[in-house]
């Protein structure tokens, strides 16, 4: 990752919107799921954040290490970044969801 950090840009831009786009599906996916489940609220969201957070570090070291190819490790690489702040505004969000709630 550090060898390609002068291709940043170019990697977001290749393959940003769809990594963006697969980490907030996946969210969604195990929110709905989770609601359609009938799960309380608050452990809905545990389930679509845990869902929406995925393991890049291994991902990026079957990439590097076992493929042996730096390309594969991008996808991995942008998704790890982008997971963090799609993650945190979920969290901001149902947070301020939750003491609406209560109150």
């Amino acid at each position: 990752i550090i060898k390609e950090r002068s291709q940043i840009g170019t990697h977001f831009e290749q393959a940003g919107w769809v990594t963006l786009l697969l980490n907030v599906l996946t969210m969604l996916v195990g929110y709905i799921t989770a609601k359609a489940l009938k799960i309380r609220n608050s452990q809905a969201r545990s389930i679509a954040i845990e869902s929406g957070i995925q393991n890049g570090t291994l991902a990026i070291t079957i990439a590097v290490v076992l493929l042996n190819n730096t390309a594969f490790a991008i996808a991995p690489a942008i998704y790890s970044i982008l997971m963090f702040f799609t993650g945190g505004l979920f969290i901001f969000i149902g947070n301020r969801q939750a003491k609406t709630e209560i109150s």
